[in-house]
């Protein structure tokens, strides 16, 4: 009985365990069977916000049926807003008015003071543009700056237009200087001269050269781009290429050009130190460095009206050429010794005669004679004390074919070179005829001579000019003129000519080196 119940005990636990799985199985299929709420589609958040979700599901027991959970808030960060910084207002400064102003004359002073015992600082041409930087007391100087930075004092009545009254601050002028001793007016009486060493030419045969034959041009750098239409250009004629003297690029231009037709170097017409003349001068010397072409200047300052010249400012000009571009490679030299053309050498200060105040301008100028002096005119006289005569003009309005007297003009210098003992030099000149029939329309520093218009003859008057002057046997050959547009006398391209009296130069210039 005991084991047959056992085994119906166990038999009976066996089925009721049974029927517990089975119930068990049927609960958990009804669950699963059940719909389940959607999860919530997930919100892009921050980072903080997707781990705080999932941590909170990780938590649930993982044998729980899925409740409908309630999302968790989502963590939006608060903005932080920068505060905007002020900017600082900028302070505004009271403009200073800048006055500008422009020469009203050919010439002005620029000088160290407001007056004219003070020493001129620079020259300045007509229509130059200056910045006014005060005034005197009185307000009758005014301290301007020029364009190129040189400053000074100038009398307000050389200037354009000045604004008067406060407008300018009233500046204290410097120490007036003690004059010095008067030295224009020499002492009567035969001049004086330093003895000079011996200038030594080579030896040379009868009509040989005994320098280098050069052949140089009469050159002008004082154009301006928008005047060429104006009343006094020679016979309403103007360059091919227009052009201002200023333009460092025409005056290279220009070189070329002239070298390409056989010309060796420039003389170039000189004012004063720091004027426009003199600073276009610097340009043509550095404008020809790499080259053989050789320039110097028309020495002018002596006559130049406005600029107030006396034999003192002469000399100190002279002075300035020889000691600021007597070095340049490019300045031209004859035996190692600087060259300088003057023109109008009786138009010089002086009490006396001519050839003393000349005298006593070179005696402070150039007391060693270690350059070369080369006066315009035919007074052989002026050899005494220069060492060189050459002509501006070889045809005139009452003797309009002087230029065959050029072997005349050749022997009375060779007579002065026995006679003095010293080396004369005879610059022999051509042209290519002249018309300054228009020049009187305007008021110019020439000497008053009647009009002179010497027909070019297609070519014919050049080759006539120069055979006479090759004929005198001359050291050195001068062309009147490479760019003279007033007086007529040009062998730059014009739009009359064309390139013809270039092209003719060049041809002139052959024949004369290789003679």
């Amino acid at each position: 009985m005991t084991r047959r119940y056992q085994t119906r005990t166990r038999s009976c636990t066996t089925l009721i365990l049974a029927a517990l799985l089975l119930a068990a199985v049927v609960v958990e299929v009804g669950i699963s069977l059940r719909p389940r709420p959607a999860p919530p589609a997930p919100t892009p958040t921050a980072s903080p916000t997707a781990f705080a979700g999932r941590m909170a599901v990780a938590a649930l027991p993982t044998n729980t049926p899925y409740l409908a959970l309630t999302p968790l808030p989502s963590f939006t960060p608060t903005a932080t807003t920068t505060p905007t910084r002020t900017a600082t207002p900028t302070r505004t400064a009271t403009p200073i008015p800048t006055y500008v102003a422009r020469i009203n004359t050919a010439l002005a002073n620029l000088r160290g003071g407001p007056g004219v015992v003070y020493p001129t600082v620079a020259i300045l041409g007509e229509g130059e543009e200056v910045t006014l930087q005060g005034q005197s007391e009185a307000g009758d100087w005014i301290v301007v700056e020029s364009i190129n930075g040189n400053l000074g004092w100038m009398a307000a009545n050389l200037l354009s237009e000045t604004p008067g009254g406060e407008a300018l601050a009233v500046l204290t002028p410097p120490p007036t200087p003690t004059p010095a001793p008067a030295t224009d007016t020499p002492t009567p009486g035969p001049p004086t001269a330093t003895p000079r060493p011996p200038i030594a030419l080579a030896a040379a045969a009868p009509g040989a050269a005994r320098v280098p034959r050069l052949v140089l041009a009469n050159y002008f750098v004082w154009y301006d781009a928008n005047r060429w239409g104006e009343c006094n250009i020679s016979a309403g004629d103007r360059p091919l290429q227009t052009y201002s003297s200023d333009d460092p690029e025409t005056i290279a231009r220009q070189i070329n050009m002239a070298i390409g037709a056989g010309i060796d170097g420039f003389t170039s017409q000189w004012i004063a130190p720091g004027e426009r003349t003199d600073r276009n001068f610097a340009t043509l010397l550095n404008r020809s460095q790499g080259t053989n072409f050789q320039s110097t200047v028309v020495f002018q300052r002596h006559y130049w009206a406005g600029t107030g010249p006396t034999q003192a400012n002469t000399a100190e000009a002279i002075r300035y050429i020889l000691n600021q571009y007597g070095g340049h490679p490019n300045f031209l030299k004859i035996n190692g010794r600087p060259v300088i053309f003057f023109t109008d050498v009786g138009r010089v200060p002086r009490g006396g005669s001519a050839q003393e105040a000349w005298a006593a301008i070179r005696n402070q100028a150039d007391p060693g004679r270690n350059s070369w002096w080369i006066a315009e005119g035919l007074d052989p006289s002026y050899l005494s004390v220069f060492d060189g005569l050459w002509l501006y003009n070889v045809t005139h309005a009452s003797s309009p074919n002087d230029y065959v007297k050029a072997p005349r003009w050749a022997q009375n210098v060779r007579s002065w070179e026995q006679r003095m003992g010293q080396p004369k030099l005879w610059v022999a000149t051509l042209m290519p005829g002249s018309d300054d029939s228009r020049a009187s329309c305007k008021q110019d520093v020439r000497a008053p001579a009647p009009p002179r218009v010497r027909a070019r003859e297609d070519g014919n008057f050049y080759r006539a000019t120069y055979n006479a002057a090759a004929g005198s046997n001359p050291d050195l050959l001068w062309i009147n003129s490479f760019n003279e547009w007033v007086e007529g006398t040009y062998i730059e391209p014009s739009q009359f000519y064309g390139d013809a009296y270039i092209n003719l130069t060049r041809e002139l210039a052959a024949q004369f080196k290789g003679q």
